[in-house]
């Protein structure tokens, strides 16, 4: 088991000696959900809508502590940290790396005023509270699944890749290898199905389209030009991808016609995390 540490723009916030985290209370909260329900005249109950999730939140404590040179240590450090956290002009990107050996990223920022404790001269204490607007974690690494060309369709892809993923993953890129007309992608991961996208044109043998959920675009290669507008999506972006249940990796199906030796689909991006 390795110990964790915390990086801010690639300062190393847990160096175990000066500076490290106290406690762990407020470093596990998930983001808030958000929306309603409709209610309808006369109708018993209320009508079910989707949901999606708020800005994130976490709260690093951390303890400064001095060295040879005592409580001016104390005070160097505590200016290295304002350095680093004190930017309200930008996002900071955190990094956390936990006792599993996995890096997960966020960027966010640094919103309350810092009021640190001082404990004599044995150090002080501070509170970091921190915003993560985009409201999830990703992992440092970039995963790539894809099912074998030329499988019959329907292709399913058990995208165990992602199965660490804890919030929905919305930023991944598809990759669609030809042939293949009117090629549909669903989310498999729930029983009852999920989101879809399907792109009522053709790709041709040597062409691709990548569909990239992150930017909204679409590309093609081989010659093929994409029209957006033959894409449709059911969902709030071009494919929201459910986390896995436990022992259930996410998954996803490709579905069409036409297909040759050469059709399939590949999954490419990161690992949503709730915290």
């Amino acid at each position: 088991m390795a110990r964790e540490r915390w990086l801010v723009d690639g300062y190393d916030l847990t160096d175990g000696l000066v500076r490290d985290v106290e406690y762990r209370a407020g470093l596990t909260g998930t983001p808030a959900v958000i929306g309603a329900n409709a209610t309808v005249p006369n109708k018993t109950g209320e009508l079910w809508r989707p949901k999606h999730h708020g800005p994130g939140k976490f709260t690093l404590a951390l303890w400064l502590a001095p060295t040879k040179g005592g409580w001016q240590d104390v005070e160097a450090a505590w200016e290295d940290l304002l350095r680093v956290v004190a930017r309200p002009h930008r996002l900071l990107t955190f990094e956390r790396h936990t006792a599993a050996g996995q890096i997960r990223r966020c960027e966010g920022e640094v919103l309350s005023a810092l009021t640190p404790a001082p404990l004599g001269q044995s150090g002080m204490r501070i509170s970091l509270e921190v915003n993560v607007p985009a409201g999830y974690w990703a992992s440092a690494d970039t995963s790539t699944q894809a099912t074998a060309p030329g499988a019959p369709v329907p292709q399913d892809l058990v995208l165990t890749e992602f199965a660490d993923a804890t919030a929905p993953m919305e930023q991944l890129a598809y990759l669609l290898s030809g042939p293949i007309t009117a090629p549909t992608v669903t989310d498999t991961t729930d029983a009852t199905g999920g989101d879809s996208y399907t792109y009522t044109g053709q790709i041709g043998v040597g062409q691709t389209l990548t569909v990239d959920a992150a930017t909204w675009q679409l590309t093609g290669t081989g010659g093929l030009v994409p029209d957006p507008g033959r894409l449709t999506n059911t969902g709030p972006a071009f494919l929201r991808l459910a986390p896995g249940r436990p022992g259930k990796p996410p998954s996803v199906r490709l579905t069409g016609t036409n297909t040759g030796p050469t059709t399939r689909l590949a999954v490419t991006g990161r690992c949503a995390y709730l915290t």
